[in-house]
């Protein structure tokens, strides 16, 4: 399967509420895999890690 379609179910999945703790660390370290075997380019990776970001800007803090 293409890394931009596996890396998109990520970022998708980082939006639904069941989405486990710590997930976006994981979704990171996938993205940065996908740039160290070159299956991605740098541009993509930054446009990756900028979508990253973003989602986990946009999600609900959970209360300690």
């Amino acid at each position: 399967m293409s890394p931009h379609i596996l890396i998109d179910q990520d970022l998708d999945e980082l939006s639904h509420a069941g989405c486990p703790e710590g997930y976006e660390v994981l979704v990171l370290r996938n993205i940065t895999a996908f740039l160290q075997a070159q299956k991605i380019s740098i541009e993509e990776f930054h446009h990756y890690c900028k979508r990253l970001n973003d989602v986990v800007a946009r999600r609900p803090r959970r209360s300690a």
